[in-house]
């Protein structure tokens, strides 16, 4: 059951001129609570002129540190404006526990990994890398880091710091001109290729994560297909909300879903409480009608990037409008996001807990 905990903020640091890494402290008794796995996330509230404003923000430091998130500033980001101008330390924060499943896998112990990250999507990949140094010594691990340029690469000095036989750093730099054109310019099909042939021992890499804008993304992912490494072995975390990608998994459904029409008695269950409503099947998402009940339902972006509100269906049939975080796996098991879903049967149940 996810819920929010009041953490004092222990330390800020200004990264790069409109971005900052964020630490909170978290008392002895929220320890368990607050142990992750690195690539997981945050989901952070605050009252902002008002208006509580939630927002998810991936972790930074490996699983034995403090915990630490990175905010880059958005052009008009209510959330990350404020966090890179007017929070301060001591402030106390609402920080529901860590969440995500784009997350570094190290079941055999000894791994190979690569890396493309651009902009503020260096974070999840600094956990990991974090991880590796202090934890995993035999594992190795590659990065492909994109930025605009020099001036703009988050943890710059603490990625040059960590580079070692086994872990290597590669900067992109798309508007900072150089005489290395394979490290310059735009992540694109192509380069990437070139990127990864140029390394082309990693290409037996047991992982790859992708963590970016989402165009970076597929055309990376196109790229190590068509050079042979297995769907299974990428991974990707989206940082801006998707336009692009298709709803391969939007759905766990059947058929007989597209012949139901109308009304749908649906029940929610959250923190022991329960709410029962009628919903359409084209009305408002499960989500916010849950929240129209005062049920105080757990989400972040409400743009199925994130899975904060990731819930299951105990009975009954849904439709998703969008997926880009649920595995396939997790999509049989039952598993939504309740910002997309919407009833595809007469009776729904989905249960938070």
């Amino acid at each position: 059951m996810s819920q929010f905990h009041k953490l004092k903020v222990s330390d800020i640091k200004r990264e790069t001129s409109d971005s900052v890494s964020v630490e909170f402290e978290v008392p002895s008794s929220l320890k368990d609570v607050f142990s992750f796995i690195p690539g997981q996330y945050l989901t952070i509230n605050i009252a902002i002129n008002g208006e509580d404003c939630r927002r998810a923000y991936s972790i930074c430091s490996s699983s034995n540190g403090a915990i630490r998130v990175a905010v880059k500033k958005v052009d008009n980001g209510k959330m990350s404006t404020y966090l890179n101008k007017n929070l301060s330390i001591s402030d106390m924060v609402d920080v529901m526990e860590p969440q995500g499943s784009f997350v570094l896998n190290t079941e055999k112990g000894v791994n190979k990994y690569v890396a493309f990250a651009a902009g503020s999507g260096i974070t999840p990949i600094m956990s990991m890398i974090k991880e590796i140094a202090a934890n995993s010594p035999n594992s190795s691990f590659l990065l492909f880091y994109s930025n605009k340029t020099e001036d703009e690469v988050i943890f710059k000095r603490e990625l040059d710091q960590l580079k070692s036989d086994t872990i290597q750093v590669n900067y992109i730099y798309t508007q900072q001109k150089g005489d290395d054109k394979l490290h310059t310019g735009r992540i694109d099909s192509k380069k990437a290729k070139k990127l990864m042939k140029s390394e082309k021992e990693w290409l037996n890499a047991d992982a790859f994560y992708l963590c970016g804008p989402e165009q970076m993304i597929l055309d990376i992912k196109d790229s190590l297909q068509g050079l042979g490494v297995m769907d299974g072995k990428i991974k990707y975390e989206l940082f801006t909300t998707p336009v692009l990608m298709a709803n391969d998994n939007n759905s766990i459904t059947d058929k007989e879903t597209d012949d139901f029409e109308g009304e749908a008695i649906v029940k929610v269950i959250y923190d022991d409480e329960e709410a029962e409503f009628t919903l359409q099947k084209d009305g408002d998402t499960i989500l916010d009608a849950a929240m129209e009940e005062d049920l105080d339902v757990p989400f972040s972006c409400k743009g199925a990037v994130c899975c904060t509100c990731k819930a299951k269906v105990i009975e009954g049939k849904v439709t998703m409008d969008a997926n880009y975080s649920l595995t396939d796996k997790e999509v049989e098991d039952g598993y939504i996001l309740a910002c997309q879903s919407h009833p595809a049967s007469s009776r729904v149940v989905v249960d938070f807990d």
